[in-house]
Parts: C-alpha cells; structure tokens; sequence
C-alpha cells in the first residue's frame, strides 16, 4: 500500500473510533445485510447438491472480498468493545443484546453456506418424528423413500453423533415443521440464535466481580462476534445449547444451588457429548469448596443420582445408548480432516512411512489423557474450572481427528469468564478472539485457494489451513 493510502485508511480507523456506539452498530448491520443478499436463504433452501461458499463466491477475487468483508465486520466489533469498555457511562445488558438481535434478523434468512449440518438436524428429526424410528440405530438412508434424503449429502449413511436431548428437540421442531423445510430451518437457526443471545446475558451475570464497563464489554464480545453470529444465526449449530446448559449449571452453583447446577450440567453432554469435558473440573472444584464431609455426601448423592436419573430420562425414548457409544468411536478413529492430526498423516504419507491412522489417534488419545489428568490436578490444588474448561476444550480441539470451524466456539466462553488479570489472561483471550476469524476464513484456503491457487495439492492444503488457522492466533495474541 502507497503512503497516501496508508494515510487514508489511519484517517478511516480514526473517524470510525471518533463515532458514536450505534454508528458502528449500523455499519455492522449493513455488513450483515450484505451477507443475507451474497447468501439469500430461500431459493436455495431446498437446492440439491446444497451449495456452499465456494458455489456462491466462484472466483478467487468473489472470495476475497468475503474474506474482506468478514475482516471489517471483525474490526468493527472490536472498536465497539473499545467504546463498550472505555465508556464513562456503561451500556446496559440490554443494549448489547438488542443491537445483537438486529444484527441475527437478516441472518436467519441467510443460507448456511459454510455448513449444512442443519439440513441432517431436520432429516434425523423426522426419523424419529414420521418413521417412529432411532436416529441412533438408522441412518437417514435407511429410509430411501424420503423426499429430503437427498439433503443429508455424504452423511446419509450415519447414524446421529448428538445426545438424545438434542434428538428430542430436532424431532420437536419437526413435528412443528412437518413437510415444510423452509419452516423447520428458520427454527432451527431462531431456536440457535436465541440461545446464543441468552448466553451473552449468562455471561454478564456470572462477571459479577468485574467493573460495569468490562461487563458489558465481554457480553457485547460474545454477542457481537461474527464468528458466532454466523455459526448460530446462519449455521444453526446446536454447539449453543450445548454451552448453554454448563453456563447456566454454574449460575447456579454460584448461587448456593451447587447439586441442581452440577444436574444441569450434564444436560450438556446430553446434548452434544462434547459437552462432557468441562464438567469434572466444575464438579471437583465445588467438592473442594464444600465445609465438611456431610455437605460432600450430599452433593455426591443429590448430583449422581440426578445426572443418572436425567440421563436415563433422556435416553429412554431412543433404547439402547450403545448405538451412539459406537458411532462417537467411529467419528473419533475413522475420519479426519481440516486438523493437527490430518497433517500429520498428510506429512508422513509424503514421505513415505505411512502410520495407520490408528497408531496416530492413540498417540493423540494418550497425549490428551495426560492434558486432561494434569489440569484435574491443577484444579484439585485450586486452579479456576473456568479456566481448565477453556483447557480442556482447546486441548480437544489440537488433537481432534475431525475439525469444524464452529468448534472454536467451545472454549470462548470460558476464556471471556476467566477473571484472574494479567498479560497470560489477556493473551487467552486475544487467542480465541483470533481463532474464531482465522478458523472462519479457514473455509478459503480450503475452497478457494485449494481450487484456484493450490492445485488441490491435499498436503500444502492442509500446511496451509493448520498454519494459519492454528499457529496465526498464537503469533499475533503474543505480537499485539
């Protein structure tokens, strides 16, 4: 760039920082209005194969600009969190989440172009709902006749990967939806973006100990986040609701309700048995906070029971849990891509030694082990659970066979509640920050550059991804 146009863009910066919140809350609606009319939701809703971003930017430069506009939809979040932050009179909850629906109503009518994950919520649903049958045990191609089957795309051949709470609410939705596909994605993407709303509240009420204006600044960084808005307002992704229910468990326990939160909690992995990671750490730091032995025994037995007594609730309607035991084992062993992992296998196919990607799961099953023993002790000798959540998540993200780009979502919440202050704590959280962009742009480089600049050489690919989506949140959180 020439120094008058450098010049220029610091006069930019400069005049958009001198404006008022709800400037940047109108610049930031424009932008998303500008998503809806690139990725119009309706005359692509029921279009087969379903197209994604490559489909709709089909040029290098069409991606480019995306990736642009993403970038400045990023820069104006973050002015706003300034404003938020630095402001002498602190917005309220309420004007953080408000402006945050404006910004979800285009959304809902915008295509799910970097996942189509919401097309087999509504598919699986209607297993349970039309043909009486366990999205657990059948697949979607177990019932050729279905005039949506077309849309489950490479996973019709599998079996549902959630919890049953999660199956009981897409087969809600499809029973409210019927034969209307249009109907049951927006409310699958409202019931989403509802819940991501509800946990922007969740987390200014659990900053309690924090200053008004940093309270609201980390509600407005998880409610206006891109990222998030785009996973959940676009997308539809039940990673929310998953997140929701940890969330609100540890309201809970923070106000003396420590067995009916720790109950709550385990609707999580219920949901989405990812869910699960955090909760040993919630559990064993409420264990260590409780007076005497009594009070540990009542907790044991009020919260076992309870979590075993829901979970045995949730699973009746489906029979046998072994179905989703089996399937969760296949997605962990059997499948890889976009990840640590896969690069791994891609580098040491090249040159010619070929481990079995059985040799490299257990190494990466036994390296996450040793993480997850580690921060248990950590927490047992005091360490926050907040930030062994943020831990645990992210170690599962390293060495995850399977990456998604939504699943930077799991540990940001956790990273906003972290409270300990310090350079290590903002750092974190310039992290994730990070992550959530670079894992959304991740989808060019593996579309648009794979297909135009790379000539879909699956390794530089993938060297490529892993770098910038992985390794460019750590260089720049420790550069900024």
């Amino acid at each position: 760039m020439s120094e008058r146009g450098r010049t220029a863009a610091s006069r930019l910066i400069v005049l958009v920082k001198q404006k008022p919140f709800w400037v940047l809350a109108l610049l930031s609606l424009a932008g998303y209005t500008l998503i809806r009319i690139l990725f119009p939701l309706e005359p692509h809703a029921d279009r087969v194969p379903s197209p994604d971003i490559v489909i709709f930017t089909p040029s290098l430069g069409a991606g480019l600009g995306y990736a642009l506009l993403l970038s400045v939809l990023f820069g104006l979040y973050w002015l706003a969190y300034q404003r938020a932050r630095d402001s002498a009179t602190p917005l309220s909850p309420v004007a953080i989440l408000l402006t945050a629906a404006l910004f979800i109503l285009p959304l809902l009518f915008t295509f799910p172009f970097n996942a189509t994950d919401i097309y087999r919520y509504f598919i699986r649903g209607r297993i349970t709902v039309v043909y009486h049958q366990s999205p657990f045990s059948l697949p979607p191609d177990a019932f050729p006749d279905d005039p949506y089957l077309p849309m489950a795309g490479d996973w019709a051949g599998d079996t549902s990967p959630y919890g049953p709470v999660w199956e009981l609410v897409a087969a809600a939705i499809g029973s409210v939806a019927g034969d209307d596909l249009l109907l049951a994605l927006l409310l699958f993407k409202s019931l989403a973006a509802t819940v991501h709303l509800v946990i922007g509240f969740l987390i200014w009420l659990l900053l309690d100990d924090a200053s008004p204006a940093e309270r609201t600044g980390r509600a407005l960084l998880w409610s206006w986040n891109p990222a998030l808005l785009l996973t959940f307002a676009v997308d539809g992704h039940n990673d929310g609701l998953m997140l929701f229910w940890v969330l609100l468990g540890l309201v809970l326990m923070r106000r003396g309700r420590s067995g009916l939160g720790q109950i709550l909690m385990v609707v999580a992995p219920l949901t989405k048995p990812i869910g699960l990671l955090p909760l040993p750490f919630f559990f064993l730091a409420t264990w260590r906070r409780l007076p005497h032995s009594r009070a540990k025994a009542r907790f044991l037995l009020a919260s076992g029971l309870g979590s075993l007594a829901l979970a045995w609730l949730a699973v009746l309607p489906f029979g046998s849990p072994l179905d989703l035991v089996q399937r969760l084992a296949l997605e962990a062993t059997a499948r890889a891509g976009f990840s640590l992992a896969t690069l791994i296998m891609l580098v040491v196919g090249r040159l010619g030694l070929g481990p079995s990607i059985g040799y490299v799961a257990r190494g990466a099953t036994i390296w996450f082990a040793l993480l997850a023993l580690w921060l248990l002790w950590r927490t047992w000798r005091g360490r926050s659970p907040v930030r062994a959540a943020a831990d645990i998540l992210a170690g599962y993200l390293v060495q995850a066979f399977n990456f998604r780009i939504w699943y930077a979502a799991w540990p940001f919440p956790w990273l906003l509640l972290d409270s300990k202050k310090g350079k290590v704590r903002c750092r974190r959280l310039s992290v994730g920050l990070w992550f959530l962009l670079t894992s959304q742009l991740s989808v060019l480089i593996y579309g648009h550059l794979w297909d135009y600049l790379l000539n879909r050489d699956h390794l530089v690919t993938h060297l490529l991804g892993v770098t910038f989506t992985f390794g460019l949140p750590l260089l720049l959180a420790f550069l900024c």
